[in-house]
């Protein structure tokens, strides 16, 4: 109708005029679409990829496995409402958040830019379920995990809250906040590891006798992989393993190298010419 108007009008080629204004409506929509990331790159504007990890509670395994995430390249940001905890991890140099992060003012405050996981971790296990139901939404189910209690392992199945709640439990089902504790504070490390074709997961295990707590894996892409109680990650050639060692497999094989340095020293006679004939 409105085109047969502009003939009588007297406007040439008046038939084109609908299709053509689609067209530029339709054209500019995918330009912008395609351009808008590459100029918000250049522009140095965009949004970073959400790699990062929230993490409730900021206790000595939290701060941990905060500074091992971050010399890894991920954004860490850990939240507390426990201001020692919070002023220790500062002092390791680690984004935090005084508060709790279930509170309106952490909807309106707490910086999520680049996270893409949250991992539950502190010692009160209502607050870490009430973290996981809040963030599943905005992060993804798959991508928010709980670290289990002592007193969770311990209760009975009416008393503890349904899995479906905390998600995924971290680094596995018989691993709890107390004991990760126990074992930092008695000196074990968090070590990373690549492993190749001579040297898989399985050697990587026997090497620490099994007493090894696998905590994640970055695979050849540069994701991170959580171990968790569910998942079942199945490290290849290429992937670098991060996990806590006791202190004491650590002494052993310290003192199998100094065996074997020694070893090797008594080998080598100085009175003969060990460059050979």
């Amino acid at each position: 109708m409105f085109a047969l108007k502009l003939e009588e009008l007297g406007f040439v080629g008046a038939d084109l005029l609908v299709p053509m204004t689609f067209m530029v409506i339709i054209g500019t929509v995918v330009i912008q679409s395609a351009s808008a990331g590459p100029l918000a790159n250049w522009l140095k504007v965009s949004e970073p990829e959400p790699r990062g990890v929230l993490i409730i509670g900021a206790n000595n395994v939290s701060r941990a496995i905060a500074k091992e995430l971050k010399e890894l390249g991920f954004r860490t940001l850990l939240t507390d409402t426990n201001w020692e905890h919070i002023r220790a991890a500062r002092m390791d140099g680690l984004k935090t958040y005084y508060g709790n992060a279930v509170s309106d003012h952490a909807d309106r405050h707490l910086d999520l830019v680049g996270i893409g996981r949250l991992f539950a971790m502190s010692r009160r296990p209502a607050l870490n379920a009430l973290a996981c139901l809040r963030y599943k939404n905005e992060l993804g189910v798959n991508n928010v995990f709980s670290l289990q209690t002592p007193e969770e392992k311990e209760a009975k199945e009416k008393q503890v809250i349904a899995r479906h709640y905390t998600g995924p439990r971290l680094f596995g089902k018989d691993i709890t906040q107390a004991k990760l504790a126990s074992l930092i504070s008695k000196g074990a490390d968090i070590r990373k590891t690549k492993l190749s074709e001579n040297f898989d997961f399985t050697a990587y295990r026997e090497q620490y006798q099994g007493k090894a707590i696998p905590l994640f894996a970055i695979d050849k892409k540069g994701n991170l992989r959580v171990f968790t109680s569910e998942n079942g990650v199945k490290p290849d050639a290429d992937w670098t393993i991060i996990s806590l060692i006791p202190a004491e497999v650590l002494e052993e094989l310290k003192q199998t190298d100094v065996e074997k340095n020694t070893s090797q020293q008594k080998d080598i006679d100085p009175n003969k010419d060990n460059m050979g004939v």
